[in-house]
């Protein structure tokens, strides 16, 4: 019961945090394109992917900490714990002293590396100062989130998100309110969210786990070492990340220019912001799996990694199949301020990027599975081959076709999906040494699911006339209303929903009482 109660927690408070990024970005997107430009807006879309470019060389260090030092924990061994929490920091310092040295090189040079409209050199150069600045500031606080992680306590994170979010929406409100609207406002905004946090974090780990020290005498080589040899392998994965789908603003930018890239970092809005909230609530699951990892008690996490895959469909079907089917009626809305060209190439190039999620959506949390069993090599080998080969097809059909920015962003997506289809399950089934379709069955139902929806939601929409935000949110309140009714009986069994239905009655009874 605790631990439901611990998972529900966690789940609510993401979800808020995630809800909050989400209304930032809708209330300031068109904001931003209305008053600087659609190019102007695809540099703040380039200024991240060249943070996740950095974090190529972090992720070596970083990424595999949690995983062991919540593991040594688990196993009574406090003393090792701090050995690796320590080296993890001092690590931390070192690599964001060079990050630094690089980016300052970078922005020097950025004129002759980038396609940059004269108008907005200035702008963006500012822009990516103030991104580096919040790439080392996140680095240097990637250590502090261990506390809540360890003690699968993600709600006080989310929280503490959800404050941080409120105080950059705050600035963002009032620079763009009282100043001259720029773009790198945005990235000022990321710097004074990231200083919280780190602050913040600071203060969690001391009140959650005291037992974690950070002392030089605890600076350990071979802790660095394990956690090299294995991180290594996140690293080249997320370098064939950055090849699938990271280099998609960069290639608009210096293959088509400025203005396709601008249509693209609108069109990826929406899509980057399910694939965060994804990948924020796969994760509330990690401490668990890892926890029974260690414990060997495969069987349960087998149910545990299934039971993940149904909360996770049941959460992000809706709002996929949604975005997919009112994509067109959102953008119009949205972006009253483009043309209809330009709104129909954002709504192909939203529903291109959002592909994997289709798929993937159903088994996300498997990709959990590679770092919590330590075994990494094989899932990131396929996806090094697949990054490598979406990156070629992409700038062959660039040369060769007139596809421009749709091959840009539909390429990597349909590579991605074979990776999830052909790959994803039977991977994770033998990371556990346990039969090769263990989570296909799920995979397929909560795929087949989402299929269903869509053709619901299509069949919802024809009666209704989606020209103002009032029949919008109707249109779309009635889908979402019908869309989770139905997820939720086709998705989870009998005895599930039983415990929903009587855990649910509990609480008005509670409610009632009081």
């Amino acid at each position: 019961m605790e631990k439901k109660k611990r998972l529900i927690i966690n789940l609510i408070s993401n979800i808020i945090s995630f809800a909050l990024q989400l209304g930032i970005s809708f209330i300031l997107t068109p904001i931003i394109t209305e008053k600087v430009g659609t190019a102007a807006y695809g540099f703040i879309g380039l200024s991240n992917n060249f943070i996740s470019y950095a974090n190529i060389f972090t992720v070596i260090i970083n990424s595999m900490a949690s995983r062991f030092i919540t593991y040594e924990i688990t196993k009574g061994n406090m003393e090792k714990a701090n050995k690796y929490y320590s080296s993890v920091f001092f690590m931390n310092i070192i690599m964001s002293s060079i990050i630094a040295v690089f980016s300052t090189i970078f922005i020097i040079n950025i004129n002759n590396l980038l396609d940059i409209p004269i108008e907005f050199e200035k702008d963006v150069k500012i822009t990516f100062i103030f991104a580096f600045i919040n790439l080392v500031l996140s680095i240097m606080s990637t250590i502090f989130t261990i506390a809540t992680y360890v003690k699968d306590r993600l709600d006080l994170e989310a929280v503490r998100n959800i404050i941080g979010n409120i105080i950059k929406a705050i600035f963002l409100i009032i620079a763009f309110s009282l100043l001259e609207p720029k773009i790198y406002y945005i990235t000022i905004g990321g710097v004074i969210f990231t200083l919280f946090i780190f602050l913040a974090n600071i203060r969690l780990t001391k009140r959650l786990m005291p037992q974690l020290k950070i002392n030089i005498k605890n600076f350990d080589k071979a802790s660095i070492w394990t956690l090299v040899k294995s991180g290594i392998w996140n690293s080249i994965n997320n370098l064939s990340r950055v090849l699938l789908t990271g280099l998609d603003l960069l290639i608009a930018n210096l293959f088509i220019g400025a203005d396709a890239m601008g249509l693209l970092s609108i069109a990826k809005t929406i899509p980057t912001t399910i694939e965060n909230l994804l990948s924020t609530i796969a994760n509330i699951f990690s401490p668990r799996f890892i926890i029974l990892y260690s414990k060997r008690r495969i069987r349960e996490l087998v149910q545990e990694v299934n039971f993940s895959t149904k909360i996770i469909a049941f959460i992000m079907i809706v709002p996929i199949a949604g975005f997919i089917i009112f994509g067109k009626e959102f953008f119009v809305l949205w972006l009253g301020n483009e043309t209809i060209e330009n709104i129909n190439k954002i709504q192909i190039l939203s529903i291109l990027s959002l592909l994997p999620y289709v798929v993937s959506v159903s088994n996300y949390s498997l990709f959990i599975l590679d770092t919590v069993t330590n075994k990494l090599k094989r899932p990131v080998i396929a996806t090094l081959i697949i990054s490598m080969l979406s990156t070629i097809t992409t700038i062959a059909l660039l040369k060769f076709t007139d596809l421009g920015i749709y091959a840009v962003a539909g390429v990597s997506s349909i590579y991605w999906i074979l990776k999830v289809i052909v790959f994803n399950n039977i991977n994770a089934a033998k990371n556990l040494r346990i039969k090769w379709n263990a989570f296909l069955g799920q995979f397929i139902k909560n795929t087949g699911c989402l299929i269903m929806i869509m053709i619901i939601f299509e069949i919802i929409k024809k009666p209704f006339v989606l020209n103002t935000w009032k029949t919008f949110i109707l249109g779309v309140g009635v889908a979402a209303i019908i869309g989770y009714l139905l997820s939720f009986i086709i998705l989870f069994s009998k005895e599930e929903k039983q415990n929903v239905i009587r855990t649910i009655k509990s609480k008005i009874m509670k409610g009632s009482e009081k």
